[in-house]
C-alpha cells in the first residue's frame, strides 16, 4: 500500500498513531466480537475544509451504493474489504447522503484491492502530494477506510481536510445563552482524550491552560463560535444566543423560522422501500443563522385503507420532541399515510413540511384479501417473504377497499401466464411473462370515484402466475 493511498483510507493523525496496537491483534479482536446488527442512523456530519466548514448538522444515513462526482459507483455498507461487520451506514454514505441539502459534490477513487474508496475532494477542497482528508468517528481517528466503519444514531462523523498534519480535533463546549455585558465562559479540549487545550482562537480571545477562555458580548445577537489552532482540526460549532438582560434566551433577535425538508416527496408504495410493514421514513432541518434546531414532531393521517373503517385526512400525534430526524412506522395493511413533520427552535419557531403517500399493501398473512386456488411460497425478495403462485385456471384473489386506485404487486416469470383483473366489473387482462423482479407493480387501475371498490384477480391458463400483494391507493 502507498503512503497516499494509505493516508486516503486510514487518516491516523499523530496522536491516533500513538496509540496503534499490533494489526494481528486488531484482527483477532474483531473476529473475537460478535458484530451487532447495524441500522439506519441519525447522526451529526461534520465535513472541514480547508479555510473553512463545508457542512455541519444532522444526517439520516444507511448503507447504500455511492456516487462520487466523478468517480465510480460502488456499495458502502461497512462490510467492505472483508469487514466483519453486519451491514450499516458508514461515514461515506452520510457524507453521500448530505450532500443534496448540504449544496456540496465530492469525488473519490476506488481501490478494488481494498474495496474502498479513497476521497480525493469534497467541496472546493481537492487532495495534493501532502494534503489529503480523513475522516473520524467521535473525535477518534478511523483505522479503516470509509466503507469499512459502521456509524450508528448519535454519532458524530468528521471529514477533515490536511488531516495527518494535525495534532488534535478540538471539542468546544459552553452555554448556549448569555447575556449583553457579562462573560461566558467556554472551554475547548482534546475531542478524543478530553485533554484541555491551551493556546487556541474563540472569538478573538486564547484559551488558558484550563482550555477555558472568558467572552464577553456588546451587542444581542446569535453568535457562531469556533475554536481554531493551527496544529488542529477546527472545532463543532457552539451556537451563542446572547440577549438584554430579563429577556428570555433567543428571543430578541431570531424570529425566522427552521428550514425543513422531508426526504420522502413523492408518493411511495411500501415495497418500493423494502420488505416490510414498518417503513423508515428521514427529514433534514436547518437554523442558518439563527438559534438552531432543538427537535422535531411527527404527525400522520391515514387516507384510505382495505375495508370501510379507513378514516379521513386528519393528522394525529405520532412522535413528540424528538432529536432525531428519522421515524420508524408500522402502518396497516391496505392503508395509506402521509407524515407532517415539525422542526422547533430555540426561539420557538417553528416551520412543518409534509411528505408524500405511502400505501402499504395487503398481501397473503390473512386480512381482507380473499383467496381460492393459491399456493403461499416463501421467497426471499418477496413482500414479507412469501408469495402466492399459481399453476392452473380459474384461481381466484378478491379484496374490496377503500380509495381511488389499485395495484398489484409481483413479479413476471419467463413462462409466466395471463391473469384478468376485474376492478369495479371492468375488466383487462394482464401478462405475467417477462424477466423476474421481486415487488414491481404489474398493474394499476384507472382512477376511481371516492369510496368503496372491488377488485378480483383470476388466472387465465395452466402457465405459473405469482402475486406478492394488492395495493389500495388514495
Amino acid at each position: 500500500m502507498t503512503n497516499r493511498f494509505r493516508a486516503g483510507i486510514t487518516p491516523l493523525t499523530r496522536a491516533a498513531r500513538s496509540r496503534l496496537v499490533p494489526t494481528t491483534l486488531l484482527v483477532a479482536c474483531a473476529l473475537a466480537a460478535p458484530a451487532a446488527q447495524a441500522a439506519p442512523a441519525s447522526i451529526q456530519l461534520r465535513i472541514e475544509g480547508r479555510n473553512s466548514t463545508i457542512y455541519e448538522g444532522p444526517v439520516t444515513t444507511d448503507r447504500k451504493v455511492v456516487r462520487p462526482e466523478p468517480g465510480e459507483d460502488h456499495n458502502c455498507d461497512g462490510t467492505n474489504n472483508g469487514s466483519p461487520n453486519q451491514p450499516g451506514p458508514t461515514p461515506i454514505t452520510a457524507l453521500d447522503d448530505a450532500r443534496s441539502i448540504g449544496g456540496y459534490t465530492w469525488a473519490g477513487t476506488w481501490f478494488p484491492s481494498f474495496e474502498d474508496y479513497q476521497v480525493d475532494r469534497i467541496g472546493p477542497d481537492a487532495v495534493t502530494d501532502s494534503e489529503f482528508w480523513g475522516q473520524y468517528v467521535n473525535s477518534k481517528a478511523s483505522m479503516v477506510g470509509g466503507c469499512q466503519e459502521i456509524v450508528r444514531t448519535g454519532d458524530e462523523a468528521l471529514w477533515a481536510f490536511d488531516a495527518f498534519s494535525k495534532a488534535h480535533v478540538l471539542k468546544l463546549a459552553g452555554p448556549t445563552s448569555g447575556t449583553t455585558g457579562r462573560p461566558v465562559s467556554v472551554r475547548v479540549a482534546d475531542g478524543d482524550t478530553g485533554a484541555p487545550l491551551a493556546g487556541t482562537s474563540v472569538g478573538g480571545s486564547t484559551t488558558g491552560a484550563d482550555g477555558r477562555v472568558a467572552l464577553t458580548f456588546a451587542d444581542e445577537g446569535i453568535y457562531r463560535l469556533k475554536a481554531t489552532r493551527a496544529d488542529s482540526v477546527r472545532s463543532n460549532v457552539l451556537v451563542l444566543c446572547v440577549d438584554p438582560q430579563g429577556a428570555a434566551a433567543c428571543t430578541s433577535t431570531d424570529r425566522v423560522a427552521p428550514k425543513l425538508e422531508v426526504l420522502l416527496a413523492r408518493d411511495t408504495l411500501a415495497t418500493e422501500l423494502g420488505r416490510s410493514r414498518t417503513v423508515l421514513f428521514s427529514w433534514q432541518g436547518e437554523d442558518p443563522g439563527g438559534s438552531g434546531v432543538t427537535g422535531y414532531s411527527v404527525d400522520v393521517a391515514e387516507l384510505s385503507g382495505a375495508g370501510v373503517n379507513a378514516s379521513a385526512d386528519v393528522f394525529r400525534p405520532f412522535v413528540s420532541r424528538t432529536p432525531l430526524t428519522r421515524a420508524s412506522f408500522r402502518g396497516d395493511a391496505g392503508s395509506s399515510y402521509r407524515f407532517r413533520v415539525t422542526a422547533f427552535d430555540r426561539a420557538i419557531n417553528r416551520a412543518s413540511s409534509e411528505s408524500g403517500v405511502i400505501s402499504i399493501p395487503v398481501d397473503d398473512r390473512g386480512g381482507p384479501l380473499k383467496l381460492k386456488g393459491w399456493k403461499r411460497l416463501r421467497r426471499e425478495g418477496a413482500w414479507g417473504g412469501t408469495v402466492i403462485r399459481s399453476k392452473g385456471e380459474g384461481s381466484v384473489a378478491r379484496l374490496r377497499f377503500r380509495g381511488r386506485r389499485v395495484a398489484l404487486i409481483g413479479r413476471k416469470l419467463r413462462r409466466g401466464g395471463r391473469v384478468r383483473v376485474v376492478v369495479d366489473g371492468r375488466s383487462r387482462v394482464v401478462s405475467m411473462r417477462g424477466k423476474p423482479r421481486f415487488r414491481r407493480v404489474l398493474f394499476t387501475s384507472r382512477r376511481l370515484r371516492p369510496g368503496i371498490h372491488s377488485v378480483r384477480v383470476t388466472t387465465l391458463s395452466g402457465s405459473p402466475v405469482e402475486l406478492d400483494a394488492v395495493a389500495p391507493l388514495p
